[in-house]
């Protein structure tokens, strides 16, 4: 194999994959991964030539991304909030979306007894809040046990103590509350497929994305069971769909009257999120 310069193979890696019609970016993104540079260091030896492992590393990556594989899952990690995380298909890749979930959680609740996160994947969210704020108990649960493996192994990188617990949302943890509950629930609707990226359609877990009753199952699963497991000034923070908030609003005034809910915005300025918590509750 002839070796090639960096700034020959990221010219060749963006030629494959914008003939495939893929993200041509992706390749300086895994450019940079695979050698832990940042831009500047890579456009100071842009003009040296590869080592053949790291070119061979490198052509194999822009291979499997020309088939629309995520990045993340081609180097088996996904940054979040700063750090990196394990990821694998069994886990959704953390997305920038939630960033300012965790950031309202920590501002409105730094400190707190309990935490619990349902459907944690790779753990990547309580993980963060469990680096960043000051909780005594974090509890994370999830359907797949391929997933808690994955949040474990996190975990452990991160020297998180958390109490990972298989099974269907609340269902471990039946009989115990919590201060603060965090999920990111499925929401995306079937009709809504044609909207999505391919390769999240192709990689991604399909359980930990679709809902039935037009994406909108958990929230009326979770409206309906969450007050039995908070605190009396607890708080529950849920992820949602951009153009659920509508929905989600009338279905909670339906099932939740003496309850009151604040919806926020994503850093694109999107409803993305939303807090419920008692009327009395400051």
């Amino acid at each position: 194999m002839e070796k090639q310069s960096y700034i020959n193979a990221l010219n060749w890696a963006f030629l494959i994959l914008k003939k495939q019609q893929q993200d041509p970016e992706i390749a300086q993104y895994l450019l940079l991964e695979l050698t832990g540079w940042n831009l500047t260091k890579l456009t100071l030896h842009q003009q040296e030539l590869m080592q053949a492992d790291l070119q061979q590393q490198y052509q194999k990556a822009i291979q499997l991304a020309a088939t629309g594989v995520p990045p993340q899952y081609i180097l088996g990690n996904a940054w979040f909030y700063g750090r990196q995380f394990k990821v694998t298909s069994d886990t959704l890749i953390p997305r920038q979306d939630s960033e300012a979930m965790i950031a309202q959680i920590l501002q409105d609740s730094p400190v707190a007894n309990s935490l619990l996160e349902l459907g944690t994947g790779s753990g990547a969210l309580i993980i963060t809040l469990g680096l960043k704020g000051k909780y005594s108990q974090l509890t994370a649960t999830d359907i797949s046990a391929a997933a808690l493996q994955i949040a474990q192994e996190n975990s452990h990188r991160h020297h998180v103590a958390i109490n990972f617990l298989l099974g269907d949302l609340f269902e471990p943890v039946a009989n115990q509350q919590f201060d603060i509950i965090v999920f990111n629930p499925p929401y995306i609707a079937d009709n809504e497929i044609d909207l999505m990226d391919q390769s999240v359609l192709d990689f991604e877990p399909h359980q930990a994305l679709f809902a039935v009753e037009n994406g909108l199952a958990f929230y009326r699963q979770i409206f309906q069971q969450a007050p039995g497991f908070l605190t009396p000034k607890g708080k529950i923070y849920l992820e949602f769909g951009f153009q659920q908030r509508g929905k989600i609003s009338k279905m909670f005034q339906e099932q939740l009257p003496d309850w009151q809910i604040e919806f926020f915005n994503d850093l694109a300025n999107h409803p993305r999120f939303l807090r419920i918590q008692r009327k009395e509750v400051k």
